[in-house]
């Protein structure tokens, strides 16, 4: 697993590149479709980080974004980026047919 640059994730899934682009936000990209991402973005101040999944971009550079989750500080805003990590990276192993997170049954 990769390490993470960050001072509150310990590691990411493979097959995702973190992208820092200050202490204030950071993006982590999935490598086989970098128009999936997480980004964690504390522009608007110390009290008011944003976290979002992006799911696609379409033709006009548009982002489909699920609903943001604002009004994080700092901590827990790392927290919910790292969960929505792996549960997108576990979304898609599972659709893919990996066989790490396909356990045989199915629901």
């Amino acid at each position: 697993m990769p390490e993470s640059e960050t001072d509150l994730i310990d590691y990411y899934p493979p097959g995702w590149t973190e992208q820092i682009h200050d202490d204030y936000l950071v993006e982590w990209v999935y490598d086989s479709d970098s128009s999936i991402f997480i980004r964690l973005d504390g522009t608007m101040g110390d009290a008011d980080y944003t976290v979002m999944a992006i799911t696609g971009v379409n033709s006009d550079g548009e982002e489909f974004v699920t609903r943001p989750v604002s009004g994080l500080t700092r901590e827990p805003a790392f927290e919910f980026a790292e969960a929505l990590v792996y549960s997108l990276n576990g979304a898609i192993g599972r659709i893919s047919g990996e066989p790490e997170f396909n356990g045989g049954g199915n629901r």
